[in-house]
């Protein structure tokens, strides 16, 4: 099958002198899936800036989208009509409008409408919903979808229905980000039938590793702003393609520990709220605790219920020895006892990404840095360079806009800044979305360093592999209350994947530790 998207010596450089790609060169072929992957800062979302024309590339880049050259700055409207469509990262449905007129939006942004016949859209609308599997009412808030149905609903607007003969080529960059496993899985089933069944020619860029081999047909590799590798899936696996991205084998992915523990300093008892049903458990100095479960059986409450006021939580809280009130405790109040938090939507709740790495880092810190002139400057250029120094973030400029660094260099700076608050407990919810292999590895060596140092760890997430290496203890939670707890030879990604589905069709018996 031809090139839908064909890239030649592709340049882009900030800073003269200083080159982000280097020269890359690239096929999408129509009826196939081509990943492309790489470590954080390797040029990948600057490649797909340039092809949604956000950014011009350097002068003698070549691109072409099927028989068409396009020439400098492309255009979006070029490529769209072209047939190439793009999903973002970032894709955000409007807030406070319909799903329906979410779906109307780039018709209605060419004035063709004219008088808007309503039911008659919402019915061709829901019927396009219908198409894809994806239960929703179009009469909805945009605002109150999940972050799943979000992401379906702007795939599927992307790809348009199976009359729309106009598509050539789709651009996903992370689309599977805020999904969960089933829901991943099927999205990613989709586009495989999409490329096949319409000849379409699907860029997927991507970090979960296991996805981009169950779903492409090649894999490209992007290491310091160039395609070092260009493999077919069925000559890779799993080890060797981490070996490509990072250029070495990682020989100990998952740092080891030695599990030494020390007293309680986080103890919950009969925690509700959200899907939680009765939660309780409690957690050692120097412990790894990790929770788990399928999606919606109320596991990912569990943080916000823990550092949240407003989450609506009820039950008891003892941070180090301190009563905690859940319900009317203010978060600065909760830190200063001991307890930190880095949730999984670090853009949205995390970082001030118009800000300087310097600026984020010190909003813990704004008291102790007030001087009766304002603010010492000083010492949040210190604290922060520590950070930076510390937690390995590239670049190593602490003055740098925190939205321009890559997900895992957020995601360090992230918890940078709240270890510098010295947490007696650090809750992690998904530490490691959309984050490239080896970022993840470093911080899985961060966290076990500080649970070394006797801080407990409680890390929620959904990524079995990673809590069966890196946890002492696994609490499996379905319909809201903790069905399992797994831990010693008996904890393992198969153990913790056969709990977490058995809790969603039948009860199981209640751990003896619990009882």
């Amino acid at each position: 099958m031809g090139a839908v998207i064909e890239l030649r010596d592709v340049r882009k450089s900030y800073v003269p002198g200083v080159p982000v790609l280097q020269g890359v060169d690239l096929d999408v072929r129509a009826g196939e899936v081509t990943a492309l992957v790489g470590a954080n800062g390797s040029g990948k979302s600057t490649l797909v800036k340039i092809l949604s024309g956000y950014h011009e590339p350097d002068r003698g880049s070549r691109i072409r989208f099927g028989d068409q050259a396009m020439e400098g700055h492309i255009h979006p409207g070029q490529a769209r009509a072209a047939g190439v469509r793009f999903v973002h990262q970032e894709s955000r449905m409007v807030a406070g409008v319909s799903v329906l007129e979410n779906l109307l939006t780039d018709r209605l942004g060419t004035g063709s409408l004219g008088r808007l016949d309503w039911p008659a859209e919402r019915r061709r609308a829901q019927a396009f919903l219908d198409e894809h599997g994806i239960a929703v009412d179009v009469r909805d808030d945009a605002g109150r979808l999940t972050l799943a149905d979000a992401a379906k609903i702007a795939i599927a607007r992307a790809a348009g229905s199976e009359s729309d003969t106009g598509l050539r080529a789709l651009i996903l960059d992370e689309p599977t980000a805020a999904l969960g496993r089933d829901d991943a899985a099927e999205m990613l089933d989709w586009v495989r039938a999409l490329a096949r069944g319409r000849g379409v020619g699907v860029l997927l860029i991507g970090h979960r590793l296991e996805e981009i081999l169950a779903t492409a047909d090649r894999v490209a590799v992007l290491r310091s702003g160039r395609i070092v590798a260009d493999t077919s899936v069925a000559e890779l696996d799993h080890d060797r393609l981490v070996e490509q991205i990072v250029g070495r084998a990682i020989e100990a992915y998952y740092p080891e520990r030695d599990g030494a523990t020390g007293a309680p300093v986080l103890e919950v008892g009969n925690l509700s709220g959200g899907a939680v049903r009765g939660v309780s458990f409690s957690v050692a100095a120097g412990e790894v605790l990790g929770i788990t479960g399928l999606p919606g059986s109320g596991f990912e409450d569990v943080p916000y219920l823990l550092v949240d006021p407003r989450s609506g939580a009820r039950g008891e809280l003892t941070i180090a020895g301190r009563a905690i009130e859940v319900a009317r405790t203010p978060v600065r109040a909760r830190v200063q006892a001991g307890i930190a938090l880095v949730p999984a939507d670090r853009k949205r709740r995390a970082l001030a990404t118009s800000v300087s790495v310097t600026g984020n880092v010190g909003l813990p810190h704004l008291r102790q840095f007030r001087r009766w002139a304002g603010l010492s400057a000083r010492a949040e250029h210190r604290l922060a360079d520590g950070v930076v120094r510390d937690y390995a973030v590239s670049p190593t400029d602490a003055t740098a806009i925190t939205g321009n660094l890559s997900g895992g260099n957020q995601q360090k700076v992230v918890i940078g800044k709240w270890m510098s608050t010295r947490p007696r407990v650090l809750v992690v919810h998904e530490p490691t979305q959309a984050v490239d292999v080896g970022a993840k590895a470093e911080i899985f060596k961060l966290l076990a360093d500080a649970a070394a140092d006797g801080m407990a760890a409680v890390i929620v997430s959904v990524e079995y592999d990673d809590l069966a290496h890196l946890c002492d203890r696994v609490l499996v939670v379905g319909a809201g209350r903790i069905v399992a707890e797994l831990a010693g030879d008996a904890l393992g990604p198969e153990s913790l994947t056969t709990a977490a589905y058995r809790s969603g069709v039948e009860p199981l018996p209640e751990p003896a530790s619990l009882r």
